[in-house]
């Protein structure tokens, strides 16, 4: 019996020598470093030639579309801007150059017109304000014509702002009919509906009193 207990605590004893060992031996296992599994990049030499000559090409794309870009047409100047401009330029005196803008303006885009009209309205004078009126009183050109010259007649002398009111005021469709009305009706104090005839003679009585 005392062979056997010896046997037995002897092999209980390897037993136990053989485990703290183990235990020792993964404690001084190094670790595997993070992303020690993970895929290796590509070397270069390993990338297709393709590739790597269009990675490594210069950006000239944008560069040659801009070099070879025309001027758009928003950029190109108007025909009718050339024509203004030599009519400006013409040796004639301002009420010559006024009325050759007259001439010339059913024939110019609105723009040209507007810009035709500004210049009409500086240029001519008051005793030839009368070349300017077929313009004027056309209901059918672009209100922002109209408008450009209506302005311009709210600066003139009394005798020809009123009389182009009263012609205004007789034309029912015109854009500043009701405003010529209007006008008309604070310079003169009165109302003469469409009395045309009443309207010419209180026009006349309230010169004739500026006059004096």
């Amino acid at each position: 019996m005392e062979i056997k207990r010896s046997f037995i605590l002897a092999s209980t004893g390897i037993a136990i020598v053989a485990a703290v060992v183990t235990f020792a031996l993964l404690q001084k296992t190094p670790s595997e470093p993070a992303g020690a599994n993970a895929t290796p990049a590509p070397a270069a030499a390993d990338l297709p030639r393709d590739f790597l000559a269009s990675a490594s090409a210069p950006a000239v794309g944008a560069a040659s579309a801009s070099a070879s870009a025309k001027p758009t047409p928003q950029n190109e100047i108007p025909a009718w801007e050339n024509q203004i401009d030599q009519v400006l330029r013409s040796n004639v005196n301002e009420a010559q150059t006024a009325q050759i803008l007259l001439n010339i303006l059913p024939t110019l885009p609105e723009d040209g017109q507007i810009e035709a009209a500004n210049h009409i309205a500086n240029l001519l004078p008051d005793e030839n304000y009368a070349q300017a009126k077929p313009v004027l009183l056309n209901p059918n050109m672009p209100e922002s014509v109209l408008s450009v010259l209506f302005t311009d007649l709210m600066n003139r002398s009394d005798p020809v702002k009123l009389h182009t009111f009263l012609d205004i005021a007789k034309i029912p469709n015109h854009p500043f009919h009701e405003e010529a009305l209007s006008d008309l009706q604070i310079y003169l104090g009165d109302d003469y509906g469409t009395d045309w005839g009443k309207w010419n003679a209180a026009l006349e009585q309230y010169l004739k009193n500026a006059a004096q």
